[in-house]
């Protein structure tokens, strides 16, 4: 038995090798393939949510940058800026009245977010601001990085740096103050705007589940960070790796991996339009490849069931075959005790087969040696008492040849009839107990047979019902892709919407550029009219004194409206660059939903073509179970046949013994 379960264990122990080396194989192949898909989606999601904060942050900025140009702008700003000259006081201007409502006024647009709205004189040197501040002969205004507005000529944001009025932290955004001949830099706008609520808006945004964003100056001076304790902090200083430092100095939005503090992590850097500011996004490894793990995870589950379920069918297979073994094994061991009333039941066509027709060949030449001993006996007392005639039914070979051709000259008349007799009665029943137990071994093996292709019918079953399951999971997420593919394709059709209301809206700013002119050369006709017109009232002497007032009020309106209209003309055009910068943005959104949705449109392709393939395995599977049922049906049939002719066997031995009873009463003396 010791060494039956050695073959069996290697049996089994070599066919599982290679069926876990086959599963290990497709593990690979289908974690690669998984892992590229899901790890190139978790990619494009990064970039697009990286990407939404940063245009959110530059919407934030662009406003506070419109709002100081506007200031730059204003007539009386730039006539302040003209007439305050160095060693005179700004607030002592005619115009600084009527200047510092307006910054007042920007101020309290958006009190909750702009602290304060301040003008700098270049050559008075000097700052005043909306909440009356107004500094003194110790400041210098070219100190200040704000001042780089007015050499680069455009608007701009600070770095972070302490307010000297508030001691908060604030950040500043800054335009040049222009001339009117728009060549001579007269001063600097700007607005002061809390970190506090630049932190506020920062927070909102969320980079997948535990991911976020960082917001960081060109000198990589962070900002904004989730961790108040590493703001207005270097980011060397906080652990993250130089390649963000290197990236961020190219100006080039990228996908980047780094380590902060000592973790690994993905993110997307994105410039906030032209200024020198950039948006870091964070998430874990372990969130990106969090999908990958799940599919790896869900692929090694279902490899370990199959490995489970066919390390059972190979111990069945390798029991199957180790079991006439065991039954020889048996029958060798009774006839070492010296029983050979033993029965062989293996029905194999193999070498097993062959071995065990030798050993019962063996039996029953033990049994013949047994029968001359006791047939010589039984002879010799019937011979004793002179009754009988002897009848061998055996043919003596070997030393009992000499035995038989005594018993022979005994009784040689009798010998033909009663070994032909003989003869034939015990060759009907060793043929109906051979029968017999061959119909038996048949009978018990197809039992055998019929339950193990039962519990493969359930099997079968089982698998058929868990592919109908995969089937409608694949199908179900078909139909949510298609679904999210049609979504992304109306938000592009959204974007290409509003592309053209822009086109609209600057096409009427135009117009309304014409109209001003319109206005303007009204206004000059206007002022021409007022001059004639005092001119005739001088003529008149003092009949034309009322007149002469009138005229010159209608020439001081003139001059108002000339420059309403010129002040306009410069909002609008800031409005059509703003338009067109709008416009240009909305592209880039429009070209990154297109990326989306071809990136959404092959995952789509990918699932139904998965959803397919499992309809495909649950037909091929129901024609298994089908052929299955048949081949079930057949190993019954054959059952019961077998069984029917066991009965007809067993009947057909008893016949035969009692002919062998009747023979037996025959007396044979003579």
């Amino acid at each position: 038995m010791e060494n039956n379960k050695k073959i069996s264990k290697e049996l089994a122990i070599q066919i599982l090798s290679a069926v876990i080396a086959i599963f290990v194989i497709i593990i690979l192949i289908v974690s690669f393939t998984i892992g590229g898909i899901s790890l190139n989606a978790q990619k494009d999601n990064l970039t697009t949510q990286s990407e939404s904060a940063s245009y959110q942050l530059e919407t934030f900025f662009t406003k506070y940058i419109t709002d100081v140009e506007q200031v730059a702008l204003d007539g009386d700003v730039r006539e302040l800026l003209k007439t305050t000259t160095a060693g005179s006081s700004i607030t002592q201007n005619e115009k600084y009245q009527h200047v510092f409502k307006e910054i007042q006024k920007v101020t309290n647009n958006d009190s909750e977010n702009i602290m304060a709205t301040w003008l700098g004189d270049i050559d008075a040197n000097v700052l005043t601001q909306s909440d009356g501040y107004t500094s003194d002969s110790s400041f210098q205004i070219t100190e200040r990085e704000w001042y780089k507005a007015a050499e680069d000529g455009k608007p701009m944001i600070t770095s972070p740096y302490k307010d000297a009025s508030t001691g908060k932290n604030i950040v500043s955004v800054a335009a040049p103050i222009y001339d009117e001949d728009e060549k001579t830099v007269l001063g600097v706008s700007g607005v002061d705007i809390s970190i506090d609520h630049i932190n506020e808006i920062c927070k909102q945004y969320k980079i997948g589940k535990k991911g976020y964003i960082t917001l960081i100056t060109k000198d990589t001076t962070i900002v904004y960070h989730p961790t108040a304790d590493n703001q207005l902090k270097k980011l060397a200083d906080v652990g993250i790796s130089d390649n963000v430092s290197k990236a961020i100095s190219s100006n080039k939005a990228q996908f980047v991996s780094y380590k902060a503090n000592g973790s690994k992590k993905y993110g997307y850097i994105g410039q906030i339009g032209s200024q020198d500011y950039f948006v870091l996004s964070c998430m874990p490894s372990s969130e990106y490849y969090s999908s990958l793990i799940k599919c790896i995870i869900g692929v090694l589950g279902v490899m370990i069931g199959g490995a489970l379920v066919i390390t059972f069918a190979i111990q069945k297979v390798s029991k199957k075959i180790t079991k006439p073994i065991e039954e020889l094994n048996e029958v060798a061991q009774e006839l070492a005790k010296g029983n050979l009333s033993v029965d062989i039941h293996v029905n194999s066509q193999n070498e097993i087969g062959q071995l065990a027709d030798l050993i019962d060949q063996t039996v029953q030449r033990l049994k013949t040696y047994i029968d001359y001993i006791d047939e010589i006996s039984e002879v010799l007392d019937r011979l004793a008492s002179g009754k009988l005639k002897i009848s061998l039914k055996y043919d003596y070979t070997g030393d009992f040849a000499k035995v038989k051709t005594a018993m022979l000259n005994i009784s040689q008349s009798m010998q033909d009839i009663m070994q032909k007799i003989m003869g034939s009665s015990d060759q009907v029943s060793s043929g109906a107990n051979d029968l017999a137990d061959a119909a038996q071994s048949i009978a018990q093996n197809a039992t055998t047979q019929a339950a193990a292709v039962e519990e493969l019918v359930a099997t079968t079953t089982s698998v058929s019902e868990q592919v109908n399951e995969n089937t409608k999971a694949a199908k179900e997420s078909a139909d949510k892709t298609e679904e999210v593919t049609k979504m992304m394709q109306k938000s592009s059709e959204q974007m290409l919407q509003m592309m053209d209301a822009m086109n609209k809206i600057t096409e009427k700013s135009n117009e309304v550029v014409s109209i001003i002119k319109t206005i303007e050369d009204i206004a000059d006709q206007t002022n021409l009219l007022s001059l004639n017109a005092s001119i005739e009232a001088a003529r008149a002497g003092e009949a034309g004194k009322g007149f002469a007032v009138v005229a010159s009020e209608i020439g001081s309106l003139a001059d108002e409206s000339a420059k309403a209209a010129s002040n306009t003309r410069d909002l609008i055009g800031i409005s059509i660059d703003e338009i067109s910068h709008g416009t240009d943005l909305a592209h880039e959104v429009v070209t990154s939903l297109d990326e989306v949705l071809k990136a959404i449109e092959h995952v789509n392709g990918l699932i139904s073509l998965s959803a397919e393939n499992s309809i495909a395995q649950g037909e091929s599977v129901e024609q298994i179970r089908l052929g299955v049922e048949e081949i079930s049906g057949g190993v019954q049939d054959s059952s019961a046949a077998a069984e029917e002719a066991s009965a007809t066997s067993e009947e057909l031995a008893a016949q035969a013994n009692i002919l062998t009873e009747m023979i037996q009463h025959f007396d044979l003396e003579n």
